[in-house]
């Protein structure tokens, strides 16, 4: 079988013959980012585990399914992302085992992911992005084994106008970093919600047309930066220190909107 010393492999908008790709041909790739490959069903890795991998990205597979047996086993990989794959019908499983070393995974519009991988998310994973859809955001309440978590990325869905929903957050103790981000129909934030987010310092929240309200008592006591983008509504109450939203933000020492500080 030949064997090809490629350290990085990009392919873009080709092969339509392409229905499945073996990453074993390829023992020294580090990179691989397949996009826009109409056909493509399948990625696999077979044993032994390919350990030369870094970064893998799947973006705008329509046909993307999953990977052979629901197993990726990639022990250095660090960057995963699967994205606007419609098909794709399940993270791999045995994560926390298989790629202990994973940091950053990011899945975005794949409504076929609704539930956490057999084994649970890897051990050392930092920075998750997820939803586009509205089966991610319900399956993100039960995803667990999110301890080392710093930087979490929302991606709304239409029709929700509040968030977060009762209980729609796991328990993320050392979350620094919150990001709800693209929620069109979204009018209220929940704030007694992210109260148990007790080591949130930076909370984005950008593209939300809609959102002009706050509920709860306030935002978490922790944070320290609050950063609005194209909200236009919310961005109107926050200059005016409207009643309704400035009990709530008054005790952040940074609020920034579209990237200027206002207070």
């Amino acid at each position: 079988m030949i064997k090809y010393g490629l350290v990085e492999l990009r392919i873009h908008d080709s092969c339509d013959s392409l229905t499945s790709f073996s990453v074993d041909d390829f023992p020294c790739l580090k990179v691989l980012d397949i996009s826009m490959c109409s056909n493509l069903e399948s990625v696999s890795i077979s044993d032994p585990p390919h350990v030369a991998l870094r970064r893998l990205s799947i973006y705008s597979c329509p046909e993307f399914v999953s990977f052979p047996g629901e197993i990726l086993a990639a022990p250095n990989l660090i960057h995963f992302s699967v994205i606007m794959c419609s098909k794709f019908e399940a993270l791999p499983c045995f994560m926390e085992s298989l790629l202990p070393n994973l940091d950053y995974l990011f899945m975005q519009r794949c409504p076929g992911i609704s539930r956490l991988p057999e084994g649970g998310l890897p051990p050392k994973l930092k920075e998750l992005r997820l939803g586009g859809c509205e089966e991610q955001l319900k399956a993100l309440s039960s995803m667990g084994n999110m301890d080392t978590l710093t930087y979490l990325t929302i991606l709304g869905s239409s029709e929700v106008r509040s968030y977060p929903e009762l209980h729609s957050l796991p328990r993320l103790p050392s979350l620094t970093t919150l990001h709800l981000w693209g929620f069109p129909d979204l009018e209220e934030l929940d704030c007694k919600e992210l109260l148990p987010l007790s080591s949130l310092q930076r909370l984005q929240i950008s593209y939300c047309k809609k959102l002009e309200n706050m509920s709860g008592e306030k935002l978490p006591s922790s944070l320290s930066l609050l950063q609005i983008q194209d909200c236009p509504l919310l961005e109107q109450h926050c200059k005016n220190k409207h009643q309704q939203i400035w009990s709530k933000i008054s005790h952040i020492s940074t609020i920034q909107v579209n990237y200027k500080q206002i207070f």
